[in-house]
Order: C-alpha cells, then structure tokens, then sequence
C-alpha cells in the first residue's frame, strides 16, 4: 500500500471509530441529562476538568511525543531504537500515572470545595483511578501511532466508550432508583470513566500480544545501528512532550476556568447557586459535547498527521510534508465549517430534539457556542502540523494567549446580566479564534507550510454559507408543513445536509476525483461515476 494510501486509511479508521466514539458520548449525555437533570450534570463537569487537567499530565503530550519518535525511527528502518521508546515510555508512564492518581485522591475534597459545590467530591473521586489507566494506555497509543498502524487506536477508543457509557448509564439508573442523593448519582455515573479505561487497556495489550512475534521480528532484523543512550532517549522524550503536555494543561485549564467562574459570576449576575449550577450544566454538559462531536474527523486526522508529517520530515520530502498538510486542512474545513453554521442555526431545535422539550435553555449557549466548532478545527490541526515540525512550543504560547483571554471574558461577560450564560460561551469562542489565528501565523512563518487558501478556507465557507441560508430561510415553511417538531428539526437537517453536498461540488470544494482516493467512499465513487 503506497503512503498516501496508507495516510487516508489511517484517518478513516479513526474517523470511524471517532464516529462510534463522539456518538455514542453525545448520546449517551441525552438519557444521562434527563437522568439526573441540569443540576446532576453541573455537579458531573465540575468535576470532569480537574481530572482532565491532570490527565493532561500523561494523555496529551506522551502519546504524541512517543508517536512522532517511534515513526522517525520507523522511516530508518530502525525498529530496535523505536521499540526502545515505547518500553522507555511505559515504564516512565506507569510512574507519573501512579503518582497523579495518588495526588488527586489526597486532594479531592480540597478541589471539590474550591469549585464551590463541595457535592461534586464523590464525582471527582470516582474517576481518578482512571488516570493509572490511561497514562499506561497513552505509551501503546503513541507506539501503535508511530507505527502507523490505527486499528488498535481506534478499537480501544470504541471499547473505552462503550464500557463508559454502560457502566455510567446503569449505575445512575440504579442509584436514583434506590433513592441515593443527586451527588452520589453524580458518582456513580463517574465510575463510568474509570471502568472504560480498564477496558481500554485491555484492547491494547490484546493487540500488543496479537502483534508480539511480528515486532519481535521487526526488532530482530533492525539493523545493528549506534544505540541511543537511555538519558539521551529521556530528554529527546521530555523536550517534545513537556510542550505539548502544557499545551493540554492550558487548554483543560480553559475548562476549569468555566467551572471556577462561571458559577460563581452567574450568581453575581443575579442566579441563585442551583440555577447557576443548572446554567452551567446546560453549556458544559449538553452543549458542549455537541460541539465536541464534529470533532472526531480533525481529531482522527491529527493523529494521522503527527507521525506522517514527522516521516516525510524525517525523509527531506518537504513537497509531501505540504501535501498531507493541505490535505488535513481541507477535509477537516470541508466537515468543520457546515457543522459549525448549522450547530449555530439550529441550536434550540437541535437541544430539543436530542435532550427533551426542558432542554430548550441548552439552545442559549449553544447558538454562540456553535461557531467554536471551525475554530477549534482549526487550533486542532495548526497543532498537529506544528507538532509534527518539532515545533510543538508555538501551540502552548497560542493557546494560552486564548486561555488569558476566556479568563478575562468570562469574567467580565458572564457577570452581565442581559448575557449571563452567553457570555461564557462568547468567551470560549473568542479563545479558540486567538488562538487558532495565532497558530496560522507560526505555520506560515516558523513551519513554512504553504496554504491553499482557496481550496482549505473559501470555497467550503461559501458552500456552509450557503446550507445555512438555506437551512434558515426554509424553516417557516418546514415548521409548516410538519406538525412533529422532531420530523421539522429531522427535515431541516436533511435539507442543510443536501444543500450543502450540492453547493460543495458546485463552488469547487469537494471533487469526484479527490473522492476516489478515499478508501471505501472510493469504490463507489467509481460504481456510479465510472461504470
């Protein structure tokens, strides 16, 4: 299979699995908010970002740094040297994962308290031993990664998740059931995380052992190169990790500034503690997972694109380094801009349709929040190419530029009352524009990587554009014709999906030969084109 090939089918691989993933996260999040309400899920994501932002310790820059060194190493064919890594990164690992864990159970009632809901302790709690877990499943992501080789990737994503979501679901039904209080449901659905990640694990080290002998004779047959020294191995390690690690701490950072101050302004604009609990539920717990799941395909080309971009780098091939790039770039816009728009455009509808008619508040913050989705895709992949460099550092400064500058919105905004939740949302979308800007610029003059702006930006925003005029102006007539809100919301999607498709192919933004490359899709492109 020829690299490009191999690209692609990398990134539809975690694409799917993304899409298992980012679905079944979405979905679940429907009967867990009419679970335990608006108030049970601001007691969930008040916990949820100090686990992320230490969790960001060993799932953010190790994986990645691992990644990018296993497949420098790979395109050498020095697999001795790479397997090398990935024992050095999982024993180094398993410590820091060891030691997080233990950190965050001494301090959860301290952390539960500063976020001002003392009640969000047990939900804390029970998901820190999944920090353990997924520090030892972060050094086989990264090898499986560097080794271009996705499909473990993704299928401990996929088992992770349905682990999660099964464990989360049944035990809040249990525990409302037999009567325990909202923040013990809280905790239980938590445990959820802990359980997933076991399971996550477990997958990998079943295709670790699935693969053992064919790596073993991979390593075998390395050819006797100079042996890297284990300190020189550590610091190369720490030096593209460190960065990238900040990097994640900032944007979890971004996340627990929400559940420190948004809280607490909303009571300074007037709400009293349980409405501002409610308030907040309703943009980090049902709108924000909205706006997260686009992201599966940027997420998916990411990972694809670290370890591609640092072989072809690794091989002097700078004209390949610019096409997998573009590539990313523009499949990511091409997803990204209309799921934006149409997040936008439909909020309310959409809210309602997927977590009930008390859902309608939810619509609020996601109106505003929608427009995050480009933006974001856009941080996404500026990082992976810059990564993926050996520029990892520029990211970390971009993003906390937009980390200083949702502290001061959110601050300011949310305590306003005629914006209140709005403002936390204009907040974070603000962040991500300063910080994906910033990161275009470092791409242009650090990583010299040449944008096709036409083809990455204009012609898929005309097109998005377009679906979400058409989507808007067709409404009244749809609400019209369908009694059923959900069969109008159901119809109003449908018709933006179409528009859009059309409107694509028409600007110039979606090719029938581009599509043919894709695996797959690929195949029946050429059924119904090239008989």
């Amino acid at each position: 299979m020829s690299k490009e090939k191999s690209f692609l089918r990398n990134a539809v691989i975690l694409s799917l699995g993304g899409i298992v993933v980012r679905t079944l996260g979405a979905v679940y999040r429907i009967p867990l908010a009419r679970l335990i309400g608006d108030e049970g899920m601001g007691l969930y994501q008040m916990a949820y970002p100090i686990y992320s932002m230490l969790l960001a310790v060993s799932l953010t820059g190790p994986p990645i740094a691992v990644a990018k060194m296993v497949a420098e190493r790979v395109a050498q064919r020095d697999y001795r040297s790479a397997h090398r890594v990935f024992k050095l990164a999982l024993v180094l690992l398993s410590i820091v994962g060891l030691f997080t864990t233990l950190i965050l159970l001494l301090a959860a009632q301290r952390f539960a308290s500063a976020l001002g809901d003392p009640r969000s302790f047990y939900a804390l709690l029970a998901m820190v031993p999944a920090i353990f877990f997924v520090s030892i499943m972060s050094a086989f992501r990264g090898y499986f990664q560097g080794l271009q080789d996705m499909l473990p990737y993704a299928m401990s994503q996929v088992v992770e998740q349905v682990a999660r979501v099964a464990v989360a679901l049944g035990l809040g039904v249990y525990l409302l059931r037999t009567g325990y209080a909202l923040e013990l449901v809280a905790g239980g659905v938590s445990i959820g995380v802990t359980v997933g990640s076991m399971s996550g694990l477990s997958i990998l080290l079943f295709y670790y052992l699935k693969r053992r002998d064919a790596i073993s004779g991979r390593v075998r047959e390395s050819p006797p190169l100079h042996r890297e020294r284990t300190s020189k191995l550590i610091k190369e390690m720490l030096d593209l990790a460190i960065p990238i690690t900040i990097g994640g701490l900032v944007v979890s950072l971004m996340l627990l500034i929400d559940a420190a101050v948004v809280p607490r302004r909303l009571q300074v604009a007037g709400f009293s503690q349980e409405q501002a609990t409610a308030l907040y539920g309703q943009l980090s717990g049902m709108a924000g997972p909205l706006v997260n799941l686009p992201q599966m395909v940027t997420v998916a080309l990411v990972a694809s694109l670290v370890p591609s971009i640092a072989e072809a780098l690794s091989l002097r091939r700078r004209q390949l380094v610019n096409e997998r790039a573009n590539f990313a770039f523009k499949v990511s816009m091409l997803w990204n801009f209309p799921a934006a728009i149409g997040l936008s455009v439909m909020a309310t509808p959409i809210a309602v349709l997927l977590y009930g008619e008390n859902a309608v508040g939810a619509g609020v913050p996601l109106a505003v929040l929608g427009y995050m989705v480009a933006f974001l895709a856009i941080q996404q992949i500026t990082t992976g190419i810059l990564q993926g460099l050996g520029k990892a550092h520029l990211p970390v400064v971009n993003i906390f530029a937009g980390a200083l500058v949702k502290l001061v919105l959110s601050y300011v905004l949310t305590a306003i009352p005629a914006l209140n939740i709005r403002g936390a949302a204009t907040a974070t979308v603000m962040a991500f524009m300063v910080s994906s800007g910033l990161n275009l610029v470092a791409l242009h003059t650090g990583g010299k990587v040449r944008i096709d702006w036409t083809a990455v930006f204009l012609r898929p925003i005309i097109a998005a554009v377009g679906m979400g005029m058409a989507v808007f102006y067709s409404r009244p007539v749809i609400t019209g014709v369908f009694a059923s809100s959900t069969l109008a919301t159901i119809a109003s999607l449908g018709i933006g999906g179409l528009s859009y498709g059309v409107l694509a192919v028409l600007v110039g933004a979606i090719k029938i030969s581009e599509l043919q490359n894709v695996p797959v899709i690929g195949r029946l492109v050429e059924k119904v084109f090239f008989k």
